[in-house]
């Protein structure tokens, strides 16, 4: 599909998507307690994904397919072993090329067919794991729910610990509901107590609803976004609010995410170490800041969906900004709203490349090919924008 799209002004009111990670979460955890989710809205490929492993475990299957859910694959390897299961995993061809060498060298005791997808994995989870944590913090937050499920455990990370606010994420929804988990230095510790159920919808995720108010903010508009959770205390994806903020957006929480434009905005520097999810969106609108940013700590983005670290310079390249990498930063050199050009990009199978590429075009045009890639987190992306004012046609 390709997604034609037209100078717009984007404001309005609009349902953040699902968390992708959060939603995760809550599927797995209907392993150890009652979770009743409520879908206000289509899920997303990976939410669907991770509800089918887990009906799989639950129904005693032995093959899963993940298709190109990274989150769900680190988090369903030791929930796997834990359930004492031998399972075939395989995905899609992103997820073929996925690392998997930290958690298979942290699992003495379990047993690898390779150290990629395909793969059949067996065996037992000792009671103390020490893990390398540059690769994935997603191993940790599934060592955390194979704890659970085994009656407790330890975990000791090897420094550096990247993408640490997923696991406090996954710790705080643990602690939510009654048990006892604590992250002191590089060490967790799993004292599982009775879990209390979960009902509700699935919270809304702020690294996707970042993309409409990026809209907002390139094209002129004001933009409400509801159904999000209250920003808890660690840093996290929810800080995206105030890292637009510092960067001259109007851009608040009361209940909503309130975002207004405004005539300028500052360039910035910042270390995505912990909020990698971030990085896309802070390079979207550090294409139009008054100056040169610097994301730093981004190595990690060469493994996701695409290598994030070359995909985002070449596309900001395909409106006319320019960016570089120099040693795990990339610098943005911001231009005029009015420079940035009519742009076309070929989307890598990365939703947040195609979702990226679609909010720079809103200001003089564009065009993304393989834009359904974007039902890997939020389906509705592109009517969304429609709604919101967006001049796209869908082909």
């Amino acid at each position: 599909m390709k997604a034609k799209i037209n100078s717009s002004y984007i404001e309005g009111k609009i349902r953040a998507p699902p968390s992708k990670s959060l939603g995760i979460r809550l599927i797995f955890l209907s392993l150890l307690t009652k979770v009743n989710l409520y879908a206000s809205q289509e899920l997303s490929d990976d939410l669907l994904v991770a509800k089918n492993a887990v009906n799989t475990l639950k129904n005693g299957g032995n093959y899963v397919y993940l298709g190109g859910s990274a989150t769900t694959l680190r988090m369903l390897i030791p929930i796997a072993l834990a359930l004492g299961k031998k399972i075939k995993i395989d995905g899609d061809e992103t997820l073929r090329r996925r690392p998997l060498n930290a958690i298979i060298k942290a699992l003495k005791s379990a047993k690898f067919s390779s150290n990629s997808l395909p793969l059949i994995i067996e065996g037992k989870l000792e009671e103390e794991t020490v893990i390398e944590g540059w690769e994935s913090s997603q191993y940790i937050s599934g060592l955390i729910y194979a704890y659970h499920i085994i009656g407790g455990g330890k975990i000791r990370i090897i420094p550096p610990i990247s993408s640490k606010s997923y696991i406090e994420m996954t710790i705080d929804l643990f602690n939510r509901i009654g048990s006892d988990v604590k992250f002191e230095g590089n060490e967790i510790l799993v004292n599982p107590r009775p879990l209390r159920g979960y009902e509700g919808e699935i919270p809304g995720d702020y690294a996707l609803a970042s993309f409409y108010a990026l809209a907002s903010l390139l094209t002129g508009g004001r933009i409400e976004i509801f159904g999000l959770y209250d920003p808890p205390d660690y840093f996290g994806d929810h800080n995206i609010v105030e890292i637009f903020s510092n960067m001259g957006a109007k851009s608040y929480y009361s209940s909503s995410w309130i975002v207004e434009s405004t005539d300028d905005y500052s360039p910035i520097k910042i270390n995505v170490n912990d909020v990698p999810d971030l990085a896309i969106s802070i390079a979207t609108l550090s294409s139009v800041a008054n100056g040169c940013s610097e994301i730093q700590g981004i190595e990690r983005l060469r493994i996701k969906e695409s290598d994030r670290i070359s995909t985002i310079i070449s596309t900001l390249g395909a409106f006319g900004v320019s960016a570089k990498y120099t040693n795990d930063n990339i610098t943005i050199k911001g231009i005029k709203k009015e420079k940035i050009l009519k742009g076309s990009i070929i989307c890598p199978s990365d939703h947040r490349i195609a979702m990226m590429a679609g909010v720079l075009s809103l200001i003089h045009g564009g065009e993304v090919d393989n834009a359904e890639c974007v039902k890997k987190s939020n389906p509705l992306f592109w009517q969304d924008l429609i709604k919101l004012g967006g001049k796209i046609s869908l082909e």
